[in-house]
């Protein structure tokens, strides 16, 4: 009897740690491309000769324009 207490609440933990597991990389998922530009990011862009305005309006537009979700293709 002991035993079927111990083994379920092992259960409930693992399955509690997997759905919190799923809900951070959901979030990290949705939240992705929405950080400041990096210093490597910013030195290609400054060897680009674009003006700060144009260096800013490029990366907004980039990161409006791209997928928010993961797609894969199945090859044939």
């Amino acid at each position: 009897m002991l035993d079927a207490v111990v083994g379920a609440v092992i259960m409930v933990i693992a399955t509690t740690s997997l759905l919190a597991a799923v809900e951070v990389i959901e979030k990290s998922f949705a939240d992705a491309g929405r950080q400041e530009l990096s210093v490597a990011e910013k030195q290609i862009l400054e060897r680009v000769d674009l003006t700060a305005t144009e260096q800013s309006q490029f990366w907004q537009d980039s990161l409006r324009t791209l997928p928010r979700q993961v797609v894969t293709s199945e090859s044939e």
